[in-house]
Order: C-alpha cells, then sequence, then structure tokens
C-alpha cells in the first residue's frame, strides 16, 4: 500500500500538468471546456482584489492590475459655428433650439457635455428693466443646466449695453447604451423684438461639444 501511494505521487509530479477533456495540456492545468464557480462574494470594496482575471484567444487564463486598465475618451461632437436664432421675447420667452444632437452609444459611458454660445445684443435697450439672456442645455429632452447672464438698463448702470456675450457650461451624465439626444435653446426676455437678443453664430469662442468615456474593457 505504501509503495502505492509513492508510485502515485511520483507519477504526479512528473507530469507537472493536469488536462481535463484533454490527453495533451499545454499548462499546470488545461481544460478543454467551460468554467462554472456556483458561490462568488462582492470583494469591491476590498483593496486587496485589485487583479482581474483575463484571457488570449487561446484560453490561456492570466490577470492584470486593476488601476492599469484603460479609460477611453470617443469624441461623439465638436461644433464651433453655431445657427444664429432670434432669442428675444417679451415676459416669459419659450425656449428656441440652437442645435440638437443625436448621439450613439455602444455601451453606457460617461458623457462629458461642454458648451459656449454666444449672445448678441444689437440694439440698446431703455426700458429699465432688467434683461436676461439664458441659454438650456437638454439631455433626452430634460433640461439638465441654465446659464444665465443679467443686467438692468437703469441709469446706474447704463442704458446702452450692447455687444456679444458667451454663456457657458459644463454636464456629466452617465448614459445607457443606444441613441440619445443633446440640445441647446437660447431664450431672452424681456425684450419688445425676438431679434433684439440672437444667440449662436460663428463667433470666436463658440463651442458645443460632447465626449464619451468608458471603460476600454
Amino acid at each position: 500500500m505504501k509503495i502505492f501511494y509513492f508510485i502515485s505521487l511520483f507519477s504526479l509530479s512528473i507530469q507537472a500538468q493536469v488536462g481535463i477533456n484533454t490527453t495533451t495540456p499545454s499548462r499546470t492545468l488545461d481544460v478543454n471546456g467551460t468554467l462554472r464557480v456556483r458561490t462568488q462574494t462582492d470583494q469591491s470594496s476590498n483593496t486587496s482584489y485589485n487583479n482581474v482575471l483575463i484571457s488570449d484567444s487561446n484560453g490561456n487564463v492570466d490577470y492584470v492590475k486593476k488601476n492599469t486598465l484603460n479609460q477611453q475618451m470617443v469624441e461623439l461632437f465638436n461644433i464651433t459655428t453655431l445657427p444664429s436664432i432670434n432669442a428675444g421675447g417679451s415676459g416669459t420667452a419659450v425656449p428656441v433650439s440652437i442645435s440638437n444632437q443625436s448621439i450613439t452609444l455602444t455601451k453606457p459611458a460617461f458623457v462629458i457635455i461642454s458648451y459656449s454660445v454666444p449672445v448678441t445684443l444689437s440694439a440698446p435697450a431703455a426700458d429699465g428693466r432688467m434683461k436676461i439672456l439664458r441659454t438650456h442645455l437638454n439631455v433626452n429632452g430634460n433640461n439638465v443646466v441654465r446659464s444665465s447672464n443679467t443686467y438692468t438698463n437703469s441709469t446706474s448702470t447704463g442704458t446702452n449695453l450692447t455687444g456679444i456675450f458667451y454663456n457657458t457650461g459644463s454636464y456629466i451624465v452617465l448614459l445607457g447604451a443606444g441613441t440619445h439626444s443633446i440640445e441647446i435653446l437660447g431664450t431672452c426676455f424681456d425684450f419688445a423684438a425676438a431679434s433684439n437678443c440672437v444667440q449662436g453664430g460663428a463667433f470666436a469662442g463658440t463651442l458645443f461639444q460632447a465626449h464619451a468615456m468608458y471603460n476600454d474593457y
């Protein structure tokens, strides 16, 4: 009996490689088939679990350190010229669409959006009322950012304010795989005519862009 155990252990140590469903193992353990682990635990908060298993096209399994996995940044659109839209109106003006971009994500990603929209006042106002120059950012039809410039054309602050202003903003959102809309809209009030306040154009500093950031694995 003792001789049998000795021979068996000796045989295993010489072979050094074990195959399951294969007679020609190429590694210490070579499994020709699928793998199932019935019980697993969540180690998300355990910092000692920092290895991620990977495999090549031949099924060789090894690992990489979790902190070496790449974050990939992909440009979705980058616009430096926007349509010029008449955004003025009296009372509470309804926002008018300046640019609506459709994006398609192949997998969930953090989307980073930024914009710089010029607002042009070509004629001075002298009615003494507060003027609000506002640009909206909508994602999938939901308003997420409102950027505003305000001034009062009173005697103390000046009654001849004209020129170009910029409404700027940024937003980060996690979006799922699929098609999404990203839109900027403009509204200006209180103006007697829509043409008194124009948003958009091809001025230096005009920008509307979005990038997707996702794990490259």
